[in-house]
């Protein structure tokens, strides 16, 4: 019977079986999860997922948010080409129809399978002959991988498949590229170079194991770095290709030209350089403090939940002295403790193109960016474990079994216990508001939760407090990004619905004033102003308002020339022979037309307008006799 246990802790199966069986205890909850956040862009209404097998010529050919928005907007820099795993979601909807239960699976499968390739190249990294690190030491590496809570977010959310897949097919390029070296057979170099394309054409992240492959050589096949660059040529060519059609189909390399000026997608927005460098040296040391201790965890960490930071502050120098002990260490102790060193640079190269530091990413940080890069973390740990199984020490197994132990235990937990906030958006958009209390975004979020349970209410009581939530969370957006745009539309939205059940108009101008104030070209509240003006019983303080708007507010205090005229002529349309909105309205069409820039279709328009008005004032003005 021992013998037979024996053999099979041994066969290639078991691990394989170990990696599944741990992926579906500790991410089982989630199958029966539907889709939340991006989700929506990259599946649930994207037009080209819908069609299956016909749409993926369309997700290969267009940049990833065509899908869902129709044509390429270019919201974040450098735009998106990451048709892979969306591919395979039209797949599914071919196969299966629209079931997030399966793209669920799915994730999990694919997550398992990471496991058991980090597994695999634990194995061939050939770090030592004893049984502890031909066999200890790669199922260590691949548990601790697979517990970590840091990864919650790219296995429980289905758009976190690119992740998985780009670490996926980059762990394959590492394996075959090895192999190609140790046995010299051009099948293997073949291999790498399929699953290198697949892996960028999963995410451009993989990218950086331009360099982490030939540093894998140069640690453990004891290689020079030139020649190990000249060996994986290949490579280059692979990557060099995929950077040719990402530009073909995106239209340009990285920069559109198009400059990104709404902070949810370039959060550096207002920032000085200095302050910019020391907010990413900020979170890069949040980074290493996560892998560390992965606690408290959120979905969120836009503006201002990650804080702008000087170069002064004590946070930003604590970072700046933990990455600098971290990497002078691991180069001082480097040919005594090569896999120190290993890891030191493999995590800094893989987080360097989403820091920041190359180009914007469109957020401070995010939990799945350390997707990749705490691979470094699972190895370093992993390594530490065997080097103390086979210390002379007598208490070093337990003290190694023990600490491996309280690691895994907790950080399975942590991780069974985060999963459940990816249920749908509304316990997510909690969670997330939980933790990341000053961010404008997880706010606005929340706010729209609960408007839409507001909107899905009958009970009249039950949906006056849920309209009185939303409204205290878009409050607190709007008081951290005044300028919101999203969150200032909701405000509107939830000052109409107020208006609607209460009737008070006084209200809900006071209201609303203040949401012109700050983004007057907002087509709902024009739309509702327009609306509630038409009711006989509005119309008297409708103009009032209209003209201070226009006159007073927009135009004399603002000098917003295009709005100013916007309201004046709604007011000068509902009492359109009264001298005094008459002259307001000529005043602003003159210092309107003086503006350079305006079409010159729109200048004949106004000219002519302007001319029968002074013409209508002049009749109109009292003569003195």
């Amino acid at each position: 019977m021992d013998t037979q246990k024996s053999e099979f802790w041994q066969k290639p199966i078991f691990p394989g079986l170990l990696f599944v069986l741990l992926s579906l205890g500790l991410y089982w909850q989630s199958v029966g999860f539907g889709y939340v956040l991006d989700d929506t862009i990259v599946l649930d209404e994207n037009k080209f997922v819908a069609k299956g097998f016909s749409g993926i010529w369309d997700i290969l050919s267009k940049e990833s948010f065509t899908g869902y928005f129709g044509e390429q907007k270019n919201l974040v820099a450098g735009a998106r080409y990451r048709p892979l795993s969306i591919v395979s979601f039209a797949i599914e909807q071919q196969i299966l129809g629209k079931n997030p239960w399966f793209s669920h699976l799915i994730n999990i499968l694919l997550y398992a399978i990471c496991g058991w390739l980090i597994y695999r190249l634990g194995r061939l990294l050939n770090l030592g002959k004893s049984l502890g690190w031909e066999k200890i030491f790669p199922l260590i590496f691949g548990i601790l991988f697979i517990c970590h809570p840091i990864h919650t977010e790219a296995v429980a959310n289905i758009k976190g498949r690119d992740e998985i897949m780009c670490l996926l097919f980059s762990l394959l390029t590492a394996i075959y590229t090895l192999k190609f070296i140790d046995y010299k057979s051009q099948k293997y170099s073949i291999l790498s170079s399929l699953c290198f394309f697949l892996a960028l054409m999963s995410k451009e992240n993989a990218i950086t194991f331009l360099l982490v492959i030939p540093l894998i050589l140069v640690f453990f096949r004891s290689e020079k770095f030139w020649p190990s660059i000249r060996q994986t040529w290949y490579l280059w060519i692979v990557a060099a290709v995929f950077l040719f059609i990402r530009t073909r189909v995106i239209g340009f390399f990285f920069d559109s030209g198009i400059k990104i000026t709404d902070l949810m997608n370039d959060p550096f927005i207002g920032m000085y350089p200095l302050q910019k460098i020391s907010t990413i040296l900020f979170c890069i040391g949040w980074y290493l403090k996560l892998l560390l201790f992965p606690h408290p965890l959120t979905h969120d960490y836009y503006p201002y939940h990650v804080p702008k930071m000087n170069p002064t502050d004590a946070m930003t120098l604590l970072s700046l002295l933990m990455i600098l002990s971290l990497v002078a260490c691991s180069y001082y102790f480097r040919k005594k403790e090569k896999v120190g060193w290993f890891s030191v640079l493999y995590f800094f190269i893989t987080i360097s193109i989403v820091s920041n530091l190359i180009f914007p990413v469109g957020t401070f940080m995010n939990e799945r960016f350390l997707f990749m890069p705490s691979l470094s973390f699972s190895f370093f740990c992993a390594y530490l474990a065997v080097k103390g199984l086979e210390s002379n020490w007598k208490a070093s197994k337990i003290l190694v079994y023990s600490i491996l132990s309280l690691v895994v235990v907790s950080y399975g937990i942590k991780t069974i216990l985060r999963v459940p906030d990816w249920k749908d958006s509304l316990t997510l958009n909690l969670a997330g508001a939980a933790v990341s209390k000053n961010s404008a975004r997880i706010n606005l979020f929340t706010g729209v939760s609960y408007f839409h349970l507001y909107e899905k209410e009958m009970d009249v009581s039950k949906k006056k407090e849920y309209l009185d939530i939303a409204n205290r969370y878009i409050d607190r957006s709007l008081i951290i990004f005044p300028a919101y745009g999203q969150g200032l539309n909701m405000k509107a939205g939830i000052l109409a619905e107020y208006h609607k059940m209460s009737g008070d108009l006084d209200n809900f101008l006071d209201g609303i004033r203040k949401v012109i104030v700050v983004k007057p070209d907002l087509s709902f509240v024009n739309e509702y102003l327009s609306y509630i003006s038409k009711k006989d019983e509005n119309k008297h303080k409708m103009y009032l308002f209209l003209r201070e708007m226009g006159y007073q507010v927009l135009f004399k205090k603002m000098k917003r020339y295009d709005f100013a005229y916007q309201y004046i002529n709604q007011a000068h349309e509902m009492r359109p022979y009264n001298l005094e909105v008459s002259k307001e309205m000529v005043e602003i069409l003159d210092a309107y037309l003086s503006k350079p820039g305006i079409n010159p279709q729109q200048v004949d328009e106004m000219r002519k307008k302007a001319e029968a008005l002074r013409l209508q004032n002049t009749l109109m003005e009292p003569k003195n006799e």
